[in-house]
């Protein structure tokens, strides 16, 4: 396996990846970021036949991002992956976004994922020696805030249900849809003048393919908002995830 302590990939900005104001959607700066980390494991070795064989899936369990720049339709970026070392079970991820004519950097994701046993659902603190030998970065400085912000009372937005399109190939819906969730639960004419500028997103517990669950939502002092949603697991409510979204 080759050890390789940053990635980079170019992706050209279509119709597709834009909003109504041709302005890059916050739940597709997530899948590039899932995207781009997931081309660095495949160099190294790390590819689907590598998990399936071990039972094994990496999992995010936090992200937050911050735009300096919001990136518009037919701009060119280049998205750098860097992952630090394994600290207690967790694996921080900063992800870079630049302008590929000018260099200048747009944004930034600061994500951290867990490795899991995809049959029992634990988190594996001691990886196997394929992950274990990897030479990643020791610790990176770059961080974003990734503390929830929080509402005493929020009001019911929607039901919210890990549809076929929603889902990837761990069964659950994928970590990049639950920013589509919080961006449809706001209002319309403020997502017309507005832009996201930052995001961070608190993962709980997965909703599983099929599995249905209720979003809330309460607009904080500061032009962000609080989004929080839960399921019904064993006759009780449980939390799925917890987000800011911030404008």
């Amino acid at each position: 396996m080759e050890s390789l302590t940053s990635y980079t990939m170019t992706h050209t900005l279509s119709e597709i990846d834009c909003d109504w104001n041709g302005r890059i959607l916050p739940g597709v700066l997530l899948r590039l970021t899932q995207q781009v980390a997931t081309a660095h494991c495949e160099a190294m070795g790390l590819d689907r036949a590598f998990y399936n064989q071990h039972q094994l899936a990496f999992l995010m369990v936090k992200v937050a991002f911050q735009w300096e720049q919001v990136p518009c339709y037919g701009q060119t970026l280049h998205i750098t992956t860097q992952p630090e070392m394994q600290k207690r079970a967790t694996y921080k991820r900063i992800t870079t976004v630049t302008d590929a004519t000018t260099g200048e950097q747009l944004g930034l994701v600061d994500s951290r994922w867990v490795l899991v046993d995809v049959e029992s659902r634990r988190i594996l603190r001691r990886p196997p020696e394929e992950i274990a030998t990897l030479q990643f970065e020791a610790s990176l400085p770059q961080e974003l805030p990734l503390v929830i912000e929080k509402a005493e009372q929020t009001s019911k937005v929607d039901d919210i249900c890990a549809s076929y399109t929603y889902c990837d190939w761990n069964g659950h819906m994928n970590n990049s849809r639950y920013a589509d969730l919080c961006c449809d639960a706001l209002p319309q004419e403020l997502l017309w003048k507005e832009s996201v500028r930052a995001m961070r997103i608190s993962y709980h517990r997965e909703l599983k393919a099929g599995e249905k669950g209720q979003i809330h939502r309460a607009q904080l002092a500061d032009k962000s908002w609080y989004f929080t949603a839960h399921k019904m697991e064993n006759d009780q409510q449980v939390p799925v995830f917890e987000a800011n979204v911030m404008f």
